[in-house]
C-alpha cells in the first residue's frame, strides 16, 4: 500500500469513527429526559405474628433529568395523605427507624411549610425554595425546596405538582417525603 492510500484509509476510518462517536452522543443527549415522574405508590405484605411490612415508597430510586427539565410528583398512594418532595443533604436522610420516627429534617421543614403538629390542619405554604415558605413552585437545586402534592394536607390520588430542575448537570439532588421519611431517593441531573 502507498503512502497515499494509507494516509487516505486512515483518514477515512478517523472521520467514520468520529462521525458515529457524535452520532452515539447525540444520541445518548436526546434519550435522556426532559420531563420525570415520581410515583408515590404502595403495595403492603403482613405475616400474621411476625410483621406487617408497609410498602409506602417512591417507584424508582433514582430519577435522571437534564437540566432545565421538570419534575412532577404523582400521588398513586393518597391513602395515606399527601406527600412532599423535599430535597435535602444525604447526611440528613433517616437510616434507622428511630431516626425515621425522630427526623430533625423533617420537623424543621414541615414547620416551614407552616404547618401546625398539634392540630393538623393544612399546612400554610404549599412549597419552599431553600427552606423559607411560598405559594408558587421552587426551582430544584438545593437542600431546602420542597412541595406538597396537596395544598390542604389531605392527600388524593392522581395529584400532582411540577419543579423544574435548575440545578446544574452533574448535581445529586437527594429527596424525601418529610411526612413520610422512608421514602427516600436521589434525582441525577444531566
Amino acid at each position: 500500500m502507498t503512502n497515499r492510500k494509507l494516509v487516505a484509509a486512515v483518514s477515512l476510518c478517523l472521520a467514520v469513527g468520529a462521525s458515529a462517536s457524535g452520532v452515539a452522543l447525540a444520541a445518548k443527549n436526546a434519550a435522556l429526559p426532559r420531563k420525570v415522574t415520581v410515583t408515590a405508590i404502595q403495595k403492603n405484605k403482613v405475616v400474621p405474628n411476625r410483621y406487617f411490612q408497609d410498602g409506602l415508597r417512591w417507584d424508582r430510586d433514582v430519577y435522571r433529568v437534564k437540566s432545565g427539565g421538570t419534575i412532577t410528583v404523582l400521588n398513586n398512594a393518597a391513602g395515606e395523605g399527601a406527600h412532599t418532595l423535599t430535597v435535602v443533604k444525604e447526611k440528613d436522610l433517616p437510616r434507622t427507624v428511630k431516626a425515621v420516627f425522630t427526623c430533625k429534617i423533617c420537623n424543621k421543614l414541615f414547620l416551614a411549610h407552616g404547618a401546625d403538629p398539634n392540630t393538623g390542619g393544612p399546612p400554610k405554604f404549599q412549597y419552599l425554595e431553600n427552606g423559607v415558605g411560598q405559594n408558587t413552585p421552587p426551582n430544584l437545586d438545593r437542600p431546602g425546596d420542597s412541595g406538597l402534592t396537596d395544598a390542604t394536607g389531605q392527600g388524593k390520588k392522581g395529584e400532582k405538582i411540577s419543579f423544574k430542575v435548575t440545578a446544574k448537570k452533574g448535581k445529586e439532588l437527594y429527596f424525601m417525603c418529610i411526612i413520610h421519611p422512608w421514602m427516600q431517593a436521589k434525582v441525577l441531573v444531566q
